[in-house]
């Protein structure tokens, strides 16, 4: 991340710090869930937190619907039955979804940790069930992580031998990774900027 893209992000997080809750949690959204509301990534993980006190959940589900149904985007909440008020959300757009779902090596990978092939819902179920226990590192397949590099970190979870760290830990394919991870921080600055600007 390049210190102007650094310093935007940095700025928006200081200014939507006070704002209420409703518009904290749609600030957030736009921000870090824009590679998937502009369809360059299948999918983003948001926990909405801030403080102890704020019940994001109730909020979340009064909105969400309001707010992403319009742009052809889906959501689940993965921690609705725990004890916090935090809300982990996965925003996702359900074609490009099933497309990361669904090729070969991918598969390969959500048979071996028992996930139902050929059923993008039961897989979304299955997900969201695993949360509550210890952490499914093949959520990296839902948020349209190489499954190449996916794998390497489910049997490396020290990190050793990665190449580079961004959104994921890249353990083969750099240039493309680099690539990636810029269109992904372009699309939540540029979505900051407009945030930072009252739009």
């Amino acid at each position: 991340m390049s210190y102007k893209d650094a310093n935007i992000i940095q700025k928006f997080m200081r200014q939507i710090k006070n704002y209420d809750t409703e518009n904290f949690i749609r600030s957030i959204l736009f921000c870090f869930g824009a590679p998937t509301i502009k369809g360059i990534k299948a999918a983003c993980l948001i926990n909405f937190r801030r403080r102890d006190d704020e019940n994001m959940r109730v909020l979340w589900r009064r909105n969400a619907d309001k707010w992403l149904a319009p742009l052809g985007v889906q959501w689940l909440l993965l921690n609705e039955h725990d004890e916090n008020k935090n809300a982990l959300v996965l925003i996702y757009r359900r074609e490009l979804l099933a497309r990361a779902l669904g090729c070969v090596a991918a598969c390969e990978i959500l048979k071996e940790c028992g996930y139902p092939l050929d059923d993008l819902d039961a897989c979304l179920t299955c997900l969201k069930k695993k949360i509550g226990g210890e952490f499914p590192h093949e959520i990296g397949l839902f948020l349209d992580y190489p499954p190449d590099d996916v794998k390497c970190f489910m049997k490396n979870e020290k990190c050793e031998n990665q190449l580079r760290n961004g959104y994921w830990k890249v353990y083969n394919d750099v240039n493309k990774a680099r690539r990636t991870f810029r269109k992904y921080r372009k699309a939540e600055c540029d979505a900051a900027r407009l945030i930072l600007t009252g739009k």
